[in-house]
């Protein structure tokens, strides 16, 4: 090699490691708060500084001990077949399991403390505290279910059919089913039957948009309980079941012996609701999630609380800037009792507690990762007193 070649190829080296040095020192710049780093900085950090999606991060990051609801959270990741209480402080205090070669869905205690999991459109489980199988019911289970004062147990499922509306192809419809512990079934709700009932209180688009292959993605089911807003209007009395449906953006209330269709609310409003919960004041709390793709996608979450009496919105939670709280496709939200609220931004695996005012006092990320080692994504997390988990450990103790 001559002389002049040799400068060149020194000159291109020279560059390419210039280069090289230059990627590495914007790669580490990039790179995401260490461990370390977080704790320090983790109390001072807002809902509003930093994009949850921004850094890779795992575990509690935020922790205000004396604004926290002091309870433990319920979550259950969607790649797992395994439920986890933890802490404030993201400690796990037990953990619930069963194999069954399909991931579940989502997970929630019973007040005897057994534990029911949907595995999503193969079966509904209940376990005990030790995981052991105590019922189960094979069918297509999916995002809801209600446990009855009569024992029975209220199911979101969902069946194909020709399509009601256009007599070709098939579409997949809702329906709730109320089983024995024998798995009897002795109710049934079949939602194409009463969208008429749907139609009277909110527009409806019939036939449904070709976007979805289900209709009208049910995602929640839940008994009224006795209060404020029964006393106002017996159309929310005590018995009758709130449902919510994505695709319609709707959420409504049925009443439980005719089964139709007496109240509902949502379009123009709501985009992909999830999890509407009736309060101790006779609102509504509702996660809002800002995605339908047949109607608009607004790119942000919000959570609303409606006076269902007025229809008018009393309460919101939104991020700052709003697009740093996103969930599209699910989500959760829970007033704890002290005033705050539970939220899952359930998409990219993060909940965190926020003030009446919109401080956010606790936040955890999933520990949970996938095999590619993004953060797997949840449904639902839901806390439970402290008394309630102590008093079911300290049982279940005694009992080993």
């Amino acid at each position: 090699m001559n002389k002049q070649n040799k400068k060149a190829l020194a000159g291109r080296t020279g560059r390419i490691v210039a280069f090289g040095v230059g990627v590495l020192v914007l790669v580490w710049w990039m790179l995401p708060v260490p461990v370390f780093a977080q704790a320090q900085v983790s109390q001072t950090v807002r809902a509003n500084e930093v994009p949850p999606r921004a850094r890779k991060r795992a575990g509690v990051t935020i922790l205000k001990r004396d604004k926290c609801y002091d309870g433990y959270r319920l979550y259950s990741s969607r790649g797992t077949e395994a439920a986890h209480i933890i802490d404030l402080d993201g400690r796990e205090v037990h953990q619930w399991s069963y194999p069954q070669g399909h991931t579940w869905h989502y997970a929630e205690l019973l007040p005897n403390g057994h534990l029911v999991a949907i595995i999503k459109d193969v079966m509904i489980l209940e376990l005990d505290w030790d995981s052991k199988l105590i019922w189960k019911a094979k069918l297509r289970a999916h995002h809801d279910f209600a446990r009855l004062s009569n024992g029975n147990t209220l199911v979101v499922s969902r069946r194909p059919l020709p399509n009601p509306w256009t007599k070709s192809g098939r579409l997949t419809c809702d329906i709730l089913v109320e089983l024995t512990p024998k798995n009897k079934v002795v109710w049934e709700w079949k939602v194409e039957e009463h969208a008429e009932d749907i139609a009277q209180h909110v527009p409806l688009k019939l036939p449904p948009s070709t976007l979805f292959s289900d209709w009208p993605h049910i995602n929640t089911i839940e008994v009224l309980p006795d209060g404020p807003a029964a006393k106002k209007d017996q159309r929310f009395k005590a018995g009758n079941l709130l449902f919510c449906g994505r695709h319609i953006d709707t959420i409504g209330v049925i009443d439980r012996q005719t089964g139709k269709v007496l109240w509902a609310w949502g379009p123009g409003e709501l985009l992909g609701p999830h999890m509407p919960t009736m309060l101790p004041n006779g609102h509504l709390l509702i996660y809002d999630n800002g995605c339908n793709r047949s109607v608009r996608v607004r790119r942000y979450t919000r959570i609303v609380e409606l006076d269902p009496a007025t229809e008018k919105i009393t309460w919101e939670y939104k991020a700052d800037p709003p697009t740093h709280f996103y969930s599209q496709a699910r989500g959760s939200s829970q007033r704890l009792p002290n005033g705050n609220t539970l939220i899952a931004e359930s998409d990219p695996g993060r909940f965190f507690e926020v003030t009446q005012d919109g401080e956010m006092v606790w936040e955890f990320y999933n520990t949970d990762l996938n095999k590619n080692g993004s953060r797997m994504a949840l449904y639902r997390t839901l806390c439970y007193p402290r008394d309630f988990i102590n008093g079911l450990i300290n049982q279940n103790n005694r009992q080993s």
